[in-house]
């Protein structure tokens, strides 16, 4: 029977790999179906298997009329629930049929923050739904409608599952687009054949924009390969085809020529590269294109658009990896030296091999692109993930930095890079990379650009560290700054004269040598710079305090 309670799988406790391929199958599943009625009836069966819910529901929005229609279900007992129609910001269903956010209640009857409407009310009464959850449809910034799950009894759908709903969601939207595109097209033929009202040539077109669908179609599912979906589009329009990131940085081409195809005199044309109303790029024909040629060119941006989402997937699942192996190396002494190496060598690093430790700093809404454009690099064998608040990558490579400084150069970006290692010992890692994390926060605390390795920074690096993070009580130069505001007001040189002195174990002779002075001059410095600092300045404990003071206030100057 329809309404026969489906087995609840362990959506929060399977594998991601696992998860990944279900969701890949489900959208290749939906998104290969070219009729509209078979891509409804996928889609909810599908979402009702995959969460294991008693029902799962689609409704089409219409705005025009402020009000959501169900369409399709799977699970649903009563012919008033399965033909609901809901007011648009009512409920559940009219909450996400506005096409803004996901929207959850564990106990639809009873929930106070929902606007309820009396006779939609009974109907859920009647079908005995207690929970719902829902997301919406939108494709290219258009509402299409909501994919919903419920129970008929209360539950929280956690934020794995929610996730898990809008992912299929996002995939479904625009197989339910391109099947109801196809459709159109397909009954625009048919009226065309039917009428015969327009010429031979227009007929070709649509014909040709079919045809182009369908290979297109056979390459994304086959292998969601961007820069295959790019050729079959060159070969169709026979120019040259361009796919760029919304910034403008390349991300595939038919052609090995870098050019940019914006730069010449020759026309080009240009369509956007859009997914659930998130702009993903653009793709640049070599040549100017007329009409029919465009919408052959908006084909291939749909199947592009597709082909960069499940690209994503595979990454976002593959940086999940890394993240957690990453935390594993760095923070988990008791993992076994067996799993370590497994780690690694899931990302080509060989057990035993030296290993460097990069903290790079990077914004956080940039850090995505920027592990994009260094994994371009080709650096050998590489693990790469954010890491709290910078981005961490672990590699074997010597020949990292000029690279490195060549793309942050290229792309503008400010490079800061803390190092830690090479270290052989996997357990050693850890150090190496707090030592890394030490030397980056140096970089930030003195506002310098470069790279800096934390072995040669000592306990200088930590207290620049901790004043970054603003956990020291008072500024690291303050035991000097009597000496600085003499400096200032006589134009002297105390500052310079005590670092010499400490840095001399106390020598008056190698001071008077190091700055040119007479010994006596030395001399009558080091009683006004006492007279300043007060009697012990240049003796333990205040030695150290004063010594780590001038070390900040020259690393200060080299910054500025």
């Amino acid at each position: 029977m329809e309404h026969t309670r489906m087995p609840r799988p362990p959506v929060a406790g399977r594998p991601r790999e696992e998860l990944l391929r279900v969701l890949l199958d489900t959208a290749t599943d939906i998104t290969a179906l070219r009729d509209v009625e078979a891509v409804l009836q996928a889609i909810v069966r599908r979402t009702r298997a995959l969460l294991g819910t008693d029902m799962a529901y689609l409704s089409f929005t219409d705005l025009d009329r402020g009000e959501t229609e169900i369409r399709q279900s799977a699970g649903v007992a009563t012919l008033a629930y399965r033909t609901l129609r809901q007011p648009l910001g009512t409920g559940v269903l009219g909450q996400v049929g506005r096409g803004l956010a996901p929207y959850q209640t564990s106990d639809y009857l009873s929930d106070p923050t929902l606007t309820h409407v009396p006779e939609i009310d009974e109907i859920v009464r009647a079908e005995g739904v207690r929970a719902i959850m829902g997301v919406p449809l939108t494709v290219g910034g258009r509402v299409l409608g909501a994919l919903v799950v419920a129970e008929r009894s209360p539950r929280v759908f956690s934020p794995d599952e929610i996730t898990v709903v809008d992912s299929l969601g996002r995939h479904a939207a625009v197989a339910l687009d391109n099947s109801m595109r196809f459709e159109a097209m397909s009954r625009l033929v048919e009226d065309l054949v039917t009428q015969q009202r327009r010429s031979a040539e227009e007929l070709s077109v649509i014909t040709r924009v079919l045809e182009l669908d369908e290979r297109l179609m056979d390459a994304v599912m086959g292998m969601p390969d961007v820069r295959r979906v790019l050729e079959i589009g060159s070969g169709v329009l026979a120019c040259e085809l361009w796919l760029q990131d919304p910034d403008g940085a390349p991300i595939a081409a038919t052609t090995e020529d870098p050019a940019d195809p914006h730069a010449g005199s020759v026309p080009i044309a240009v369509v956007p590269v859009a997914a659930a109303g998130e702009p993903l790029g653009r793709i640049v024909a070599g040549r100017g294109l007329d009409a029919p040629e465009t919408a052959l060119l908006e084909r291939v941006a749909v199947h592009a658009a597709l082909a960069l989402l499940f690209a994503r997937a595979e990454e976002d699942a593959d940086l999940r990896l890394q993240s957690e192996a990453i935390d594993d190396l760095l923070e988990r002494p008791d993992v076994s030296r067996e799993r370590l190496e497994r780690l690694l060598q899931r990302w080509g690093l060989q057990p035993g091999e030296p290993l460097r430790t990069l903290v790079i700093d990077a914004p956080e809404a940039d850090r995505r692109r920027r592990m994009q454009a260094v994994r371009a690099l080709g650096l050998r064998s590489v693990m790469m993930a954010t890491h709290h608040d910078h981005v961490c990558m672990v590699t074997p490579e010597a020949r990292w930095e000029e690279p490195l400084r060549a793309l942050f150069a290229s792309r503008g970006w400010t490079l800061r890079v803390g190092i830690g290692g090479p270290v052989e010992d996997l357990r050693k890692l850890g150090d190496a990379h707090r030592r890394a994390q030490l030397a980056l926060g140096s970089l930030v605390a003195l506002g310098r650009e470069g790279v800096l390795d934390g072995a040669e920074l000592g306990l200088l690096g930590a207290l620049l560290d901790l004043a970054r993070r603003g956990e020291l009580p008072v500024s690291l130069t303050a035991a000097i700054d009597p000496l600085r505001a003499y400096d200032r007001m006589r134009d002297t040189d105390l500052v310079r004269t005590a670092s010499v002195y400490l840095e001399s174990d106390g020598s008056v002779a190698r001071v008077a040598d190091v700055l040119h002075l007479h010994r006596n001059t030395v001399r009558q410095r080091l009683e006004r710079i006492g007279a300043l600092l007060g009697p012990g300045w240049d003796v333990s404990p205040r030695r150290l305090e004063t010594h780590l003071a001038l070390r900040v206030l020259e690393a200060q100057d080299q910054a500025s």
